[in-house]
């Protein structure tokens, strides 16, 4: 059976570095993810960083290490590209992987820098039959697989509302223009993608943010109000201001609640209330496990090398992540018109 040939652009922290974190699970990287894969293989590395590069060579033993991206794709026979940069490269690398004749790509999120850039790489992919695969890793994580099958199972009845935070500490000063968005862009983009994979389809938004160094500068935090086309609400937000970082969506609905986040899963039903005669409360139950647990970062390679295998479309396509995109950019611009409703009609 074949092994597919992969090559990294970009050794920093998700590329490589994190796997030297003691606290965190492994894999926790692309190159992690590709080199606990069997069927496939890590052949060559790429960073501007020379011992960054080296750092990554020798971790994993490759020995194809080069400083321009170019040169990787014009003399190396890849398969399968990863792309772990900042995301104003993630465009212009990913044409120039479909022109060097890649089979399929696995890009970090956000897609893109802006809506644009996302809508052209998803259109030159399609045209060139290059599965373009997103890294919302959450989505191949088990414990995220099995609360989406207990909402779409009635689990916890029609879902009515979904709030979800994912909060660090206040960014610098940093322009729009380079960097695209502030914590709803680069850590919220996880939370946005999971309001899709976990709510469905949504129909409009409205945004309020604060911008402490100006409008040309990125967002400390950013809010979003929502309403879904089920008719569910949803409210996230995606800041700076605290002294801890924290993930969690919270799902509610007619007969239960699922709380899920970087603390832990949690499922609660209805049941006859002790406390109060003729009421039902929620009680807390056990949350079902997953029968066997993979790293998402597996997930995602598997995910891909499937996908050019079969042809079948994956949890986290380049569709699903210019989805993510559009939504961020719609809170923006409705926070720049003072929360005006902004609806999504394009992708829906």
């Amino acid at each position: 059976m074949k092994t597919f040939k992969v090559g990294l652009i970009g050794c920093g922290r998700i590329g490589s570095l994190l796997e030297e974190d003691s606290l965190r699970g492994k894999p926790c990287t692309h190159a992690g993810g590709v080199h606990a894969f069997k069927k496939a293989r890590l052949v060559a590395g790429c960073d501007i960083d020379e011992k960054r590069l080296m750092r990554f060579g020798n971790t994993w033993g490759v020995d194809n290490l080069y400083s321009d991206f170019s040169d990787m794709l014009r003399n190396e026979s890849l398969d399968i590209v990863c792309i772990a940069t900042w995301t104003h490269l993630h465009a212009p690398m990913v044409k120039a992987a479909v022109k060097a004749g890649v089979r399929g790509i696995f890009c970090e999120k956000p897609i893109a820098h802006s809506v644009r850039e996302g809508r052209a790489m998803v259109r030159l992919c399609a045209q060139n039959g290059v599965p373009l695969v997103i890294n919302h890793e959450r989505r191949w994580d088990p414990h995220y697989q099995k609360a989406r099958q207990l909402i779409r199972s009635g689990k916890i009845g029609e879902v009515r509302t979904i709030i979800g935070h994912a909060l660090s500490q206040s960014p610098p000063k940093l322009p729009v223009e380079t960097y695209g968005g502030g914590p709803m862009f680069h850590d919220g983009t996880h939370l946005v993608d999971l309001l899709y994979y976990l709510g469905g389809d949504i129909d409009w938004v409205s945004g309020h943010e604060n911008r402490p160094n100006g409008p040309k500068n990125i967002e400390e935090t950013a809010w979003g109000m929502m309403r879904f086309k089920n008719g569910a609400m949803g409210f996230i937000e995606g800041g700076g201001g605290r002294r801890y970082f924290g993930f969690e969506l919270d799902i509610q609905g007619s007969a239960g609640r699922i709380l899920i986040g970087n603390s832990g899963h949690e499922l609660y039903l209805t049941r006859k209330s002790n406390r109060f005669t003729g009421f039902k409360e929620l009680e807390q139950v056990s949350f079902p496990s997953p029968k066997k647990y993979q790293s998402p970062f597996i997930g995602g390679v598997q995910e891909l090398i499937r996908n050019l295998r079969t042809g079948e479309p994956g949890l986290s396509s380049g569709e699903d992540g210019l989805k993510a995109l559009e939504l961020i950019f719609a809170i923006y611009r409705s926070a720049s018109k003072n929360g005006k409703q902004v609806y999504l009609h394009s992708r829906n």
